[in-house]
């Protein structure tokens, strides 16, 4: 799908209770298939393949390594620009949600999240495996075949386990949200038992009370 696909999830996995079992996006459940087709930043991809398609079409055959240290560049550039990207719309689509603090889910630690680094191994999975990659120049054909093969194998597998991860809430607990948090608590609490004769059913009452301002 794309970037914007991919942020919105990460808000919903936020904006979702953490005892709950799946996310939902726009009333529907997010499953791994579309945690994993979301990892895949189409708006990246064009705009990379675009310039890159007109680059090589100023290439002659007596000059295949024309605008090679651009290309490089290009390369370099939307790696570094991919995950930029999705933590710039994570951030504002986070402090565009009512009961999301922005501050606490949007910082830096937010660059270890899924939904930033799935999309930005399947870019430079892309980048590197793609005709026209500025590798296919530095390498023989059967050296490239193999790199391609590599890259898109091993990112392709990284990204469906990651994506995986992205199919459950967060530990995020809402602002302005005490039901679940104590809801959370509860969940949290062991099997029943009896300890100095306190009852599970009256301590999880307790902790239930305190955690509701």
């Amino acid at each position: 799908m794309s970037l914007s696909a991919c942020t919105t999830l990460a808000v919903a996995r936020d904006a979702a209770v953490p005892a709950d079992n799946a996310v939902k996006v726009d009333d529907q459940e997010v499953t791994w298939g579309k945690a994993l087709v979301s990892a895949i930043p189409t708006e990246v991809l064009a705009a990379y393949t675009t310039v890159l398609t007109l680059a090589l079409s100023l290439t002659t055959p007596a000059s295949p390594d024309a605008y090679l240290p651009f290309r490089f560049a290009w390369y370099g550039s939307w790696v570094l620009a991919t995950p930029a990207i999705a933590w710039l719309l994570f951030w504002r689509k986070a402090k565009a949600h009512e009961t999301i603090k922005a501050s606490e889910v949007a910082g830096f630690k937010a660059l270890g999240r899924a939904e930033i680094i799935a999309p930005t191994l399947a870019a430079a999975a892309w980048f590197t495996a793609m005709p026209g990659s500025p590798w296919q120049v530095n390498l023989s054909s059967g050296a490239f075949l193999l790199t391609s093969a590599v890259a898109l194998s091993v990112g392709a597998t990284l990204v469906g386990l990651i994506s995986q991860a992205a199919t459950k809430p967060t530990t995020y607990v809402p602002a302005g949200t005490p039901a679940a948090a104590a809801s959370a608590i509860v969940t949290s609490v062991a099997p029943p038992t009896e300890a100095n004769g306190v009852s599970r059913r009256r301590f999880v009452l307790r902790l239930s009370s305190r955690s509701t301002p």
